[in-house]
């Protein structure tokens, strides 16, 4: 594959209309609570939530821990506490995850119900606004709060398109689409996301797709790979043509299914069956 980036530009127009709305009602809320992929924490940061959190309680929630490699995510944690970010991962799927989600909320929360104490009034419930990235658990975490099915899950980038209030217990939760930044192309943003899932990966070519995330796991999970499909690395085409002999990948003339067998990796660094990865180092 060319050593160059990909130029992946992915903007679909309800996420302008979405950023555009997110704008308007910003001033409307106390708190931000940013979603991202414990996977890629810096990859799954949108630029543009940065530029809306200045003045708002902000808490950066990380999801999808149970996919992502501990060991590295030790650097992001202590990271985390050195800038004083407000920060939690978690496994959304886990129901226990819910009571350290709270405590933290009314932590990051907590000058907001001082000042209505202090005033002699009843701490009202807490305004917040849920944003990040398409498909890092946004309508999951809604979910999880008001312990119901207030919004829809769909494991699709993209699935939510339009902005909804959700009332739970202490808090009036501001569900958003979304959104990304038009170009993905700086450090391999797009691919990193299409590797987890956040964007649609038939808007990329999806053997050159496999090839970054190729060279990636040899790179950092070399044994991750061998232990799974039994297969050393030594370039990605001769890779894809092993896989596709191993799993009888093949198309009607007889010629290896390249692009099947690139599927069907993808699909499974992005469902974790390959095991614990972080698809970013801090240091990256």
């Amino acid at each position: 594959m060319d050593e160059n980036k990909m130029n992946i530009n992915w903007f679909p127009g309800h996420m302008a209309k979405a950023i555009r709305q997110i704008k308007e009602r910003i001033n409307l809320v106390d708190m931000i609570i940013e979603i991202c992929d414990a996977r890629a924490p810096k990859a799954t940061v949108n630029p543009i939530v940065q530029e809306l959190i200045s003045n708002k309680f902000y808490l950066k929630l990380l999801t999808k821990m149970d996919l992502a490699d501990p060991n590295y995510l030790k650097e992001y944690e202590d990271y985390y506490k050195a800038n004083n970010i407000n920060y939690l991962f978690v496994n959304l799927n886990n129901n226990n995850c819910l009571k350290p989600i709270i405590q933290m909320i009314e932590q990051v929360s907590k000058p907001l119900a001082l000042k209505d104490i202090k005033r002699g009034l009843k701490p009202r419930n807490v305004r917040i606004m849920v944003l990040g990235i398409p498909n890092v658990g946004k309508s999951t975490f809604i979910n999880l709060l008001a312990k119901k099915k207030s919004a829809p899950v769909g494991n699709i980038p993209g699935f939510t398109k339009a902005i909804k209030m959700v009332h739970c217990d202490g808090f009036d939760l501001l569900d958003t689409p979304g959104i990304l930044w038009p170009n993905l192309s700086e450090n391999h943003s797009g691919e990193k996301l299409a590797l987890i899932g956040c964007i649609k990966e038939d808007i990329l070519p999806i053997v050159d797709l496999i090839d970054y995330g190729l060279n990636y796991l040899n790179n950092n999970y070399s044994d991750l790979l061998i232990s799974k499909y039994g297969i050393k690395y030594q370039n990605t085409d001769q890779y894809l043509q092993d896989f596709a002999k191993a799993k009888g990948h093949l198309l009607k003339d007889g010629k290896y299914d390249i692009e099947r067998s690139a599927s069907f990796l993808l699909n499974d660094i992005k469902n974790g069956r390959i095991g614990k990865i972080i698809i970013e180092r801090l240091e990256d």
